[in-house]
């Protein structure tokens, strides 16, 4: 029996607002590999309007993240059928070419892409930002996880700002290097 749990999206708008900000780099980069990079922020924006215009009646029956990854992939099928219809016949292969590309990117159907909204890859990320030395960590998140600038930061634990961004940089570089077999995988099933 399938159950279904009550809208996440009811409520105020800063509620809102964090769900966009928490998921909106993820969908964009999914987004992205489905209709390509000019189309995937319209395409990303668009789910999140119709998720907010219709946030009264949404039932959830998986997680948020689950939902809203199948959306962009829904919406982003849309927009290349309509670029096929707009575009006729000279774009024909270009377009079955993509929808082919899209259909390997099927949230329920490729373990990559599931991973990718799955906490795995969450807790791989994490225990990688974890494993940071303190102040660097420390550094990295506020930069990237709370959106300071690097003069707040600086100001905040009372370093220069040069520390703070030989700290970004070096959290950056380790991140990069302990996440790199992340982006063989991925491009191994695309």
């Amino acid at each position: 029996m399938e159950m279904s749990y009550q809208s996440p999206f009811k409520g105020e708008i800063e509620s809102f607002n964090q769900l966009f900000r928490e998921h909106y780099p993820a969908l964009r980069a999914y987004a992205g590999l489905l209709v390509g990079d000019t189309t995937a922020e319209d395409v990303v924006q668009d789910v999140f309007l119709q998720t907010w215009q219709n946030r009264d009646t949404i039932n959830i029956h998986t997680s948020v993240k689950a939902y809203l990854f199948k959306s962009v992939y829904n919406r982003s099928l849309n927009t290349l059928s309509s670029l096929k219809m707009r575009h006729g016949k000279q774009q024909e292969i270009e377009y079955t070419l993509k929808i082919q590309e899209a259909l390997l990117c099927d949230p329920d159907k490729n373990p990559v892409i599931h991973k990718l909204y799955n906490n795995e890859l969450r807790d791989e990320v994490h225990q990688a930002i974890e494993s940071l030395p303190d102040k660097c960590r420390e550094v990295f998140k506020l930069s990237y996880l709370d959106d300071y600038r690097n003069k707040e930061i600086s100001e905040m634990m009372s370093i220069s700002v040069s520390t703070v961004e030989k700290h970004i940089n070096h959290a950056l570089k380790t991140l990069r290097k302990t996440l790199l077999h992340l982006k063989a995988l991925i491009m191994n099933f695309l």
